[in-house]
């Protein structure tokens, strides 16, 4: 690695001479009009100028007619662009910022998210914003990426992707299509598609400690493991758009269930507090989840817009366990889940001219959970949470380069949790950013922001369950809402052959939320509590290399992570990583690799997390329409295992888990996209809100 870090050097230091002499840059000019309404559209073609322009609180980067001919999906294309401090897996479909954060993903200011940006059709992608600094723009958020797309007002497009394991044969498979018509100001989408996962490892082995008075130890051998999932989802959009305007109406509905899990473990215990027998877990859940959303933008007068946004979804899920351990009681657990939540959104901005601007945002939500319990134990579950968020914020810019902004976010949490009672919180977001924007090519930034967490049910509330003979789980619904502090610097340098990134930060979480043992009388209670410190802290440096012509990008990150829990229970964990991903261009061929190290982590609740490195490679080739790209991972590791322990004094365990889904795999995916009635294809893609589930999991 010592090599490699050494010829990094040499690099950047040769694209920093290359990109001093270089003339102005051909781009420039044409970037600074960042409306969606007049757009920067390069084609997608960025050849002798910077692909990166930097503003005042963001970043464009511009994909070019490489990256986008080589690329089958928005994600695909983000993987390939290499944006520095953005970590793409394009199989996996994550993206995430170089903190391990996820960043809000939004289309033409839009808020969407992964699954949506991927089903974006690389060539209709014109520049993505990476806003990696809070921003007056998108007010209450840390990190945005926006994807900006091409309008048009007649003819349509039919596009259909397929993606399936080859390796191990048929556990995976995506399949889906899609059909656009623009007329006039309107356009129609329609969207379908069906998809499964089919997991057959030998599951997870491990041990656990119980400290009860006459302590044992009890170890899991796994035998076998069988998981079957499924999921089919659909979406009409009707949009309407003007020169100022643009109106969005989405109607979607997702259906997945999980008709088959069945783990099978041989379980012994020392000294012998219960026979060693074999084990049997069987799982079945079903969420079924139509939803509803409206956005609306529009530029009320020059320079001032309005983003109005409103969304509902219902939730109608179902879970149950069934746990044999040899000849003791069967436990039992069934489930039945109703949700019900309602968004609004509106966002202000306003150019005041004079290096001024204002935003404000006010958000409420309202949600509505209910779960009932049958089997072993009878229970239920209820919470009722309304938020309000205002969120106003204001600039001012200095000589064009420095930039001060300030965030006065009030945020109000008025929850119910059913046989406890009614709770209220009132707790400040405020935040400062500052950029300095040292000339066209580079910048410096540092910001502190404030953020809380809105309670969950599934650990807000006073439900037991049993788990297995010796182990019940219970909510707590007085925990104490989790307060974050966010500090964040970092130093850009956008130059014609390469993009550099230098950054560290630090996320606080205070009233920390984890997990909580405790031996009530021979019982082992599985519970949570709000106690100290959750602290992370990160250093690093990331590139974008583009050398022959641009054929050959290489992007090396290299960061130091570290995390520290406080209170009950302390812990801590600091790990160097390195990761390189490359990609290479010849004709209508694209090759690309990553490598990722070995990595430790300090999960939620105090759990530590091992990961061994991983690997890919794909071979993709494109003709008009029709792209096909087959590809792998982790090709000479074919025990893929997942190390997680953890000691909560009373309870501890030490789990290995083997897994095909993320471990040895091969994979063919096609894609085939034509055009009607247009030289060009206008194409957005959908989201289906999928919600989330408050049951208890066991």
């Amino acid at each position: 690695m010592k090599g490699f870090c050494l010829t990094i050097v040499a690099l950047l230091a040769f694209f920093g001479v290359e990109a001093r002499a270089a003339a102005a840059d051909s781009t420039a000019q044409a970037a600074g009009q960042d409306s969606i309404f007049r757009q920067v559209d390069l084609g997608g073609v960025t050849v002798e100028g910077r692909m990166a322009i930097q503003k005042d609180d963001h970043t464009n980067y511009m994909p070019t007619k490489r990256q986008a001919d080589a690329s089958a999906s928005g994600i695909s294309l983000l993987a390939r662009m290499m944006i520095p401090k953005l970590l793409v897996d394009h199989i996996g479909k994550t993206v995430k910022n170089a903190d391990g954060t996820a960043p809000s993903i939004y289309i033409d200011n839009r808020k969407a998210d992964v699954t949506e940006a991927d089903r974006l059709r690389p060539k209709d992608i014109v520049r993505v914003e990476y806003y990696d600094r809070p921003s007056p723009a998108f007010p209450s958020e840390q990190t945005v990426l926006n994807f900006i797309t091409r309008k048009y007002d007649r003819g349509g497009y039919v596009d259909m992707r397929t993606s399936t394991l080859a390796y191990p044969w048929l556990d995976y498979g995506d399949y889906s299509l899609q059909a656009s018509l623009d007329v006039n100001k309107f356009n129609f989408t329609l969207y379908a598609g069906t998809g499964f996962t089919k997991e057959d490892t030998p599951g997870t082995s491990g041990t656990e400690y119980v400290g009860f008075a006459t302590p044992f130890t009890k170890k899991e051998t796994a035998l076998g493991l069988l998981t079957k999932t499924q999921n089919h989802y659909g979406l009409l959009r009707t949009k309407y758009r003007t020169e100022k305007t643009t109106a969005i109406l989405d109607l979607g509905f997702n259906w997945s269930e999980m008709p088959e899990s069945h783990q099978s473990t041989m379980v012994s215990y020392t000294p012998q507090a219960y026979p060693s027998s074999e084990a049997v877990t069987d799982n079945h859940s079903r969420n079924a989840t139509p939803s509803m959303n409206f956005f609306l933008e529009t530029e009320v007068a020059k320079g001032h817009r309005l983003r109005a946004s409103a969304s509902g979804w219902y939730a109608d899920n179902t879970y149950s366990r069934t746990y044999t351990e040899g000849s003791l009681p069967t436990v039992v657990t069934d489930s039945k889940e109703k949700q019900y939540r309602a968004d609004a959104m509106l966002v202000y901005n306003a150019d005041l001219k004079h290096g001024n601007a204002i935003g404000a945002m006010l958000f409420g939500r309202f949600s509505s959970n209910r779960t009932t319990y049958a089997g072993t134990m009878a229970a239920d579950q209820g919470i009722d949470d309304g938020v309000v968020l205002f969120d106003p914020s204001y600039s001012h810019t200095f000589g064009k380069r420095l930039t001060l902004s300030a965030r006065f976010g009030l945020y109000w949490d008025l929850y119910r949790v059913k046989g406890i009672g009614t709770l209220s919180k009132l707790l400040p977001r405020p935040g400062a950013t500052i950029n300095y924007k040292i000339n066209g090519r580079s910048s410096l930034y540092a910001y502190w922001h404030m953020a809380s967490n809105v309670p969950q049910m599934y650990n807000y509330n006073s439900t037991e369950q049993r788990v297995n003979q010796y182990t019940v789980q219970r909510g707590n619904p007085h925990l104490d809402i989790t307060k974050v502090h966010f500090v964040n610097a970092s130093y850009n340098l956008s130059l014609k052959n390469a993009n550099i990134s230098v950054y560290g930060s630090s996320t606080i979480y205070t009233d920390y939320t984890k997990p909580y043992y405790m031996d009530e009388g021979g019982t082992l209670v599985s519970t949570y509590i709000s106690d100290g410190k959750h602290i992370t802290y990160l250093a690093g440096v990331s590139a974008s290399l583009f050398l022959f012509k641009r054929s050959l990008q290489l992007s090396p990150t290299l960061q130091y992570r570290g995390q520290r829990i406080t209170g009950l229970n302390s812990c801590n964990s600091g790990r160097w990583l390195f990761a390189l991903t490359g990609n290479y261009y010849i004709k209508n061929f694209s090759i690309m690799a990553q490598y990722v190290t070995k990595r430790r982590s300090l999960e939620w609740g105090g759990y530590y997390q091992e990961i061994p490195q991983f690997y890919i490679a794909e071979l993709a080739w494109h003709h008009k329409g029709l792209h096909v790209a087959v590809g792998g991972q982790l090709f000479f590791d074919g025990n893929y295992a997942l190390r997680t322990w953890a000691d909560h004094g009373v309870y501890r365990f030490d789990n290995s888990t083997t897994t095909s889904l993320n471990g040895r795999k091969a994979y063919v995916s096609l894609s085939y996209s034509f055009d009607f009635g247009r030289k060009k294809v206008e194409r957005e893609k959908l989201n289906v809100e999928k919600g989330s589930s408050g049951i208890m999991r066991l």
